[in-house]
């Protein structure tokens, strides 16, 4: 069936995409780029994971970036790559729909 989406895929990752599924991931890279903030009307500098052999990148708000911080042991994105880490959809306290960053049980680095 055509859709929309054929010709303007998405490149973000959302909540939706996941559904009930919990996959586990691996950090590839971690990026700063400008995003328009609708809220402010402003760009606005955001960390970007992109994850081995997945198509679509997640841009971090501060809880999931903090959720990184803890499950890597720092607050350098730049050591960040090589994590696995468990995506699943959740509900951020604004009733929004969010993606929740949780780790994987006794995950290590993988080698890159």
């Amino acid at each position: 069936m055509p859709s929309i989406k054929d010709l303007w895929p998405d490149k973000w990752l959302r909540a939706e995409h996941l559904q009930e599924r919990r996959p586990t991931v691996t950090i590839q890279t971690v990026t700063v780029e400008s995003l328009f903030n609708p809220r402010t009307k402003k760009n606005e500098p955001r960390l970007i994971l992109a994850f081995f052999k997945k198509e679509l990148r997640l841009p971090l708000n501060k809880t999931q970036a903090q959720a990184l911080v803890d499950i890597t042991g720092t607050d350098d994105y730049t050591l960040w790559h090589a994590y696995q880490v468990v995506l699943s959809a959740g509900v951020a306290p604004n009733k929004a729909a969010t993606i929740v960053i949780s780790p994987v049980p006794d995950a290590k680095p993988a080698e890159s």
